[in-house]
């Protein structure tokens, strides 16, 4: 299933100044019924009696909700467009594509690690683990340089409810005065948040890795994706054995 489907957007939405979740949907959705959460796809949109270029996004809907979704984080031309689209506008979308997660439901143990918008395949197989009522143990690393980079944090935190989910957010620019403490949860959640402030580093995986036979999977920019190796290297992890995705972070801009 790789050919160009013409569906419409039916919900644009605004997550930070500089992220923004467009959904859409049409007639022939059955015909997605069938991909798996992490992956992505093209997307080509109608605007000014033209259709754009096609340009890749991860799909951030699990697969069993009726409407695709992207969350789209500004760029370039393109993507500083995304905010100012309309419902009802038309779009295509050719995919899904992509093997990142997948069998990822098989793992007992997964941790998930992503920077900024590299949330986005992670987000999927969460909305997927929360419809199928999954029992794995998971804990994911979100890297971003501010408590409001971090988009889908209330999300993630009704996650823990339902899902054995540990979410350890890094902030690399917030100033000691300004560190708020994890909050504390009632009794019945199944999952914590933790904070941490800094860069991702030995030490926060030390802290937080439980096992390091777990299954780990890796999204973001290329020069973190380094980092983060070369870190998960130093707590015993096989920097050979992490399941990476960076498509969304091609040097031309989109």
């Amino acid at each position: 299933m790789t050919e160009d489907t013409t569906l419409k957007i039916i919900k644009v939405e605004k997550e930070n100044e500089d992220t923004t979740t467009i959904s859409f949907s049409g007639p022939d959705m059955e015909r997605f019924k069938n991909r798996k959460p992490g992956q992505y796809a093209s997307i080509r949109i109608f605007k000014d009696g033209q259709w754009s270029a096609p340009h890749p996004f991860t799909l951030s809907s699990a697969p069993g909700e009726d409407t695709l979704r992207m969350t789209i984080k500004k760029s370039g031309a393109f993507t500083s467009s995304i905010p100012e689209i309309q419902p009802g506008t038309p779009i295509q979308c050719n995919g899904p594509f992509g093997q990142f997660c997948k069998d990822i439901d098989a793992s007992k143990q997964i941790v998930m690690i992503a920077g900024g918008v590299g949330i986005t395949p992670f987000l999927s197989v969460l909305r997927h683990f929360k419809e199928t009522a999954a029992d794995n143990e998971i804990t994911l690393f979100w890297a971003n340089k501010t408590p409001q980079d971090a988009f889908a944090a209330k999300e993630l935190e009704d996650l823990t409810k339902s899902l054995k989910l540990h979410v350890v957010h890094a902030f690399s620019r917030v100033a000691p005065g300004d560190q708020q403490p994890a909050p504390v949860f009632a009794d019945g959640r199944k999952g914590k948040i933790s904070h941490e402030y800094g860069r991702l580093s030995q030490d926060v995986f030390a802290r937080h890795i439980t096992s390091t036979n777990a299954s780990f999977y890796l999204c973001g920019p290329p020069e973190m994706q380094q980092a983060v190796l070369a870190e998960l290297s130093q707590t015993g992890v096989d920097p050979s054995t992490v399941d990476r995705e960076a498509f969304v972070f091609s040097s031309k801009k989109s």
